[in-house]
């Protein structure tokens, strides 16, 4: 991957949440960032938001769970910069229900945008990221590793994500692609708001959580964004195939 250069980053889901504090801080770091969502207000708005303080951004609305977008994306990228470094492949959704009351449908929206959109997005870019010995960078969750209740469907998923991580890393090598995999624990964005609606106190909720993690507070994304970059920059050029979970102890902690 080159050193001292501009690089092309593609953020799936990218305009929001944990995918909104990766672009951060890619383009932070002098990269160039692709917000690729399918929430074309919020995408727009944020490569507005970028520009106008002289960040390099490019908002391209894409659903991964469609082969044809996914194509197009990668497409424009091409046409745009010529080059990929690196894809973060973030876009995702999580339904809560017990295990027996997931419906087909809940199951089918969850894996296509999870698992297979990671899939399709890094099938459609590794030929420009094997030209740039280029990086893919998953984001799992605890969740792929020690499950809380009524989230089978979106645990299997990020599980499955592992694995598809693993399986690639070890395909890709050969190529100086390295794919790797950053497990986010408890992060107060995103996912965690639409939880948080449904409580009276959320204020109080997040503290109670944070005083559950042995670090004593509920993540923020730019601690997930902060992983991200390590795993995509030269630092971790020996690094493939792996998890790097970032949830401030939580899995570490026995339930007594």
């Amino acid at each position: 991957m080159n050193q001292g250069v501009s690089r092309i980053a593609i953020v799936t889901g990218g305009a929001y949440g944990i995918g909104r504090g990766i672009v951060q801080e890619f383009v932070k770091h002098g990269d160039t960032a692709v917000i690729a969502d399918r929430d074309a207000e919020r995408g727009a708005a944020l490569e507005a938001s970028l520009r106008a303080d002289g960040k390099p951004a490019l908002f391209v609305p894409v659903d991964v769970r469609q082969e044809s977008q996914v194509q197009e994306l990668m497409k424009k990228v091409a046409q745009t910069f010529g080059r990929i470094d690196v894809l973060c492949n973030n876009a995702g959704i999580e339904r809560y229900h017990p295990a027996n009351e997931y419906t087909a449908d809940d199951w089918n929206a969850i894996h296509e945008t999870n698992l297979r959109g990671a899939f399709l997005c890094a099938k459609y870019a590794y030929p420009l990221l094997r030209e740039s010995k280029g990086c893919i960078v998953q984001i799992s969750s605890v969740q792929g590793i020690a499950n809380e209740p009524q989230i089978a469907a979106y645990a299997a998923t990020k599980a499955g994500l592992l694995a598809l991580t693993r399986g690639m890393a070890v395909d890709f090598a050969a190529d100086g692609v390295r794919v790797n995999a950053v497990c986010p624990g408890a992060v107060q964005t995103g996912m965690m708001e639409v939880f948080l609606k449904q409580e009276a106190k959320p204020e109080e909720v997040v503290q109670k959580i944070g005083k559950s993690i042995p670090l004593g507070r509920v993540g923020q994304p730019e601690d997930i964004a902060q992983a991200v970059y390590f795993l995509a920059s030269p630092a971790a050029s020996y690094i493939t195939g792996a998890t790097l979970v970032v949830d401030g102890g939580l899995l570490s902690r026995l339930s007594l």
